[in-house]
């Protein structure tokens, strides 16, 4: 009897044990999210990039700095971006910065295409050509803007016939005579419905400049060239003074300007709040279910994050802490871990929302002072990193690439243009997982942020899955981020999928997890 029991009991045991042991192998996802092909986002999608100036105070032996852009330091900038692999860059410049040397006795334009300034600026174009990069170019507002003495003569007004006439000649002597295809789009003017914009929110003038520069671009055949791109409008601020709402540049570009306009962008400088509540889906997607109707693809134009509450004190005191940043227009956390994972929470629910990409501002804190007037106490820090650190910066943490670069070179890689983009479905409601999956002919990747205190282990569900034999995946975590020796993001591990196309991961706390087919080398 004893030994009958004995028996049982060791049966029991073993049956527990082996269930157990079962259940372990099937790890237990706190949330499925489930990727349906009925799901596509429907809108043309062109791929993340940034934002690129050509070094306006130190591009020549007359700019403020000197000429501190050497070619060595453009093969080290190449040499970045071809890890950072941006599928669009936004050149912007002023005029007077390149090739307008002020008006005559009879108050034409006087332009110059040869000199040392436009040279550099080929250096960039270059790059962009040579790469296949789409570039949306622009100048940053009429060339009276900087008109200091408004006693002398100027162009002030975006919808002046001679800077439409300068803007054609420019984009003819660039795309026909130099072979600058890669411009692809251009922008009248940044931000124009600002007071800082030559336009000083005038609508009215901003869009007679835009119609005017349209026609005028068909007139010189360059329509087949490049398109324009608008309202290029920050659309967090309202002109105190215009009736217009910041909002609605963006929804009369679509109503009144279409027939003019290629692409649609708009600016986004996000607090903490909108990105890491998940409501910057929401926020986007009135414009986007518009513009969606057009078919034209959206990109932000720029995209960055503005902190607020103690946040944005602590930026500031940063700022003035840092002998060479612009308090004023830094922001500082581009050192610090947690920039990375808004930067790439911002990004993934613009393609969850319908963007077409976002343009990162920026690439490098070499580029820009505060006002553009060549101070070096006055940078804008916002970039990857500072190509000018030997000489105005801190070496041990400006002249390597920062941490936030290491999401963004992700974002870019892994997610090519002309993919198509998959919303996904939760099991559970939630407002700190998100993802999104892209797949285009020779690729899949997928991207899961976690904003949560916990890590979380999360089941990818996808008939997308159904030919992915293994993926790469890329952690960007505060305690694991492999990189080589130059500073850029490697894999961390593989995965094998399974015949029941799924796949599980742990994604940590406050981090970002992505999984692709593509190899980062």
């Amino acid at each position: 009897m004893k030994k009958h029991f004995r028996l049982v009991f060791f049966i029991s045991f073993l049956v527990l044990l082996i269930s157990c042991v079962s259940v372990s192998k099937q790890k237990k996802a706190d949330i499925d999210i489930a990727f349906k092909t009925s799901n596509a986002v429907n809108a043309p999608f062109i791929g993340h990039g940034v934002q690129w100036s050509a070094y306006p105070h130190a591009d020549s032996q007359n700019a403020e700095w000197g000429f501190l852009m050497t070619d060595e330091k453009w093969q080290e900038l190449y040499k970045r971006l071809d890890f950072v692999n941006p599928h669009i860059i936004r050149v912007m410049d002023v005029a007077t910065w390149r090739y307008y040397k002020g008006l005559d006795a009879n108050n034409q334009p006087i332009l110059d295409f040869n000199n040392q300034e436009m040279k550099s600026l080929y250096k960039l174009l270059d790059y962009c050509q040579k790469r296949n990069i789409t570039v949306l170019f622009g100048e940053w507002g009429a060339p009276g803007l900087w008109n200091l003495d408004k006693s002398i003569p100027e162009i002030e007004r975006a919808d002046d016939e001679r800077w439409i006439e300068m803007i054609t000649k420019y984009l003819n002597h660039l795309i026909i005579e130099k072979g600058y295809t890669c411009i692809q789009y251009y922008n009248l003017v940044n931000e124009p419905n600002g007071y800082w914009a030559s336009t000083d929110g005038n609508w009215d003038e901003w869009k007679a400049g835009y119609q005017k520069l349209h026609q005028a671009l068909i007139k010189k055949g360059l329509d087949k060239y490049v398109q324009l791109s608008g309202p290029d409008a920050v659309t967090q601020w309202d002109h105190p003074k215009h009736p217009k709402k910041a909002n609605d540049w963006v929804f009369s570009t679509i109503n009144e300007l279409d027939a003019s306009t290629g692409l649609y962008d708009f600016h986004i400088y996000a607090d903490q709040d909108l990105i890491r509540t998940g409501n910057f889906i929401s926020y986007l997607k009135p414009f986007t279910t518009e513009i969606e109707k057009t078919k034209k693809p959206l990109v932000l134009g720029e995209l960055g994050m503005k902190y607020s509450g103690d946040l944005k004190e602590e930026n500031f005191k940063k700022g003035e802490n840092d002998p060479f940043a612009g308090a004023d227009d830094s922001s500082m956390f581009v050192y610090d871990y947690f920039y990375g994972v808004d930067m790439a929470d911002a990004a993934i629910q613009s393609m969850l929302a319908g963007v077409g990409g976002a343009v990162a501002w920026d690439l490098d804190d070499a580029m820009h002072t505060v006002g553009d007037l060549g101070e070096k106490n006055q940078l804008k820090k916002w970039g990857m990193w500072n190509i000018l650190s030997e000489e105005f910066g801190d070496l041990a943490i400006d002249k390597t690439p920062r941490p936030w670069s290491y999401s963004w070179t992700l974002l870019c890689n892994l997610f090519p243009p002309k993919a198509i983009i998959y919303q996904p479905e939760y099991t559970t409601v939630n407002d700190q997982i998100r993802s999104v999956i892209s797949v285009d002919n020779d690729s899949f990747s997928a991207a899961v942020v976690n904003r949560s205190k916990l890590s979380k282990t999360v089941r990818l569900k996808t008939e997308l899955l159904s030919q992915v034999k293994k993926l790469y995946v890329y952690e960007y975590s505060e305690g694991h981020r492999p990189v080589n020796k130059e500073g850029f993001p490697v894999v961390s591990r593989t995965l094998k999928t399974n015949s029941k196309e799924e796949i599980v991961v742990d994604v940590k706390e406050n981090s970002v997890v992505f999984l692709s087919t593509i190899l980062i080398k």
